[in-house]
């Protein structure tokens, strides 16, 4: 039996307009990726990367997300994502953070970038009951996929 090997590919969401909640869920940030890799890389980029394709998570409030491709296709994403300038109607680009072998790596790695995140908005927070609910806000972490 063949093992499936895949890469997850953390990325930033970064809108050129500040919106505090961006409305993306994982079938937009799936389709403008797609609709882009068949764009820039044509039918072949698209089939390779087609399957196994798949976003595992999207964090809203922090604008990360973490994307799933077959190991031989994720040069080929990564590539891509610095392309891309709309995401569903909303002018934005990707960062990409990390890429990593395992989802476990991808975890540890959101979780020391959103600690450093809250070190660096809980400063501008002025009262303690909206630092704590935005603390709880910002290091919810689910898969529920």
């Amino acid at each position: 039996m063949v093992r499936i090997k895949n890469r997850y590919i953390v990325v930033r969401i970064v809108p050129q307009e500040p919106t505090k909640v961006l409305n993306f869920h994982d079938g937009v940030l799936t389709k403008c990726v797609l609709r882009n890799v068949k764009k820039y890389q044509g039918d072949y980029g698209l089939g390779i990367v087609e399957h196994g394709f798949r976003v595992k998570y999207c964090n809203e409030r922090t604008k990360v997300a973490i994307i799933r491709c077959l190991h031989r296709s994720h040069r080929i994403v990564a590539s891509t994502l610095p392309l891309i300038t709309m995401i569903g109607d909303v002018r934005a680009k990707f960062h990409t953070l990390y890429t990593g072998a395992t989802i476990i790596q991808c975890n540890k790695f959101i979780i020391s970038h959103q600690q450093r995140f809250l070190d660096e908005m809980v400063g501008q927070i002025a009262s303690a009951k909206e630092r704590k609910d935005f603390i709880k806000r910002v290091m919810e972490f689910d898969l529920e996929q």
